[in-house]
């Protein structure tokens, strides 16, 4: 399994930050690399299921598997027509204070192809590191707008 991480200090309070991540169905209204999305099952808490299309290309099944309001989401991908046969990420709410709020990605994967892995691994962890990096730029221009959708 591989691993990459991300951080990114938001300036908005930590609500701003789960209002816009809790709304897990509509992600696409604020994720530019997610073309389209909507509910497959409950929208909210432990259990909550979406199916995502991916720009340019690409789809994700997800279900969240910890939902630990204004502390952590973890959301499994059930399916996916990527080259990724099991993917976690785990949002973190690391510090926060009245206007701020910093969270982490961990992004924990295995490849469809890990013979690949000593060739493509880090080329894969570096496009995966910069898509995370994007979402939660994205996250931070959702939250500081004060809209999660």
């Amino acid at each position: 399994m591989r691993s990459i991480q991300v951080q990114r200090t938001i300036p908005a309070p930590p609500q701003a930050v789960w209002d816009v991540l809790a709304d897990f169905p509509n992600i696409s209204q604020w994720n530019s690399g997610v073309k389209t999305s909507h509910a497959t099952g409950p929208v909210e808490g432990v259990g909550a299921m979406r199916h995502c299309d991916l720009a340019p290309l690409g789809s994700l099944e997800e279900v969240v598997s910890a939902w630990d309001e204004l502390s952590k989401m973890t959301v499994e991908i059930e399916a996916s027509k990527l080259p990724l046969k099991r993917g976690q990420v785990t949002f973190d709410f690391i510090s926060a204070d009245e206007t701020t709020t910093t969270i982490r990605a961990t992004y924990n994967y295995t490849s469809k192809f890990p013979f690949l892995d000593p060739i493509l691994g880090r080329a894969l962890d570096k496009q995966l590191s910069s898509g995370f990096d994007g979402f939660l730029k994205d996250l931070d221009i959702a939250a500081t707008a004060g809209t999660s959708v």
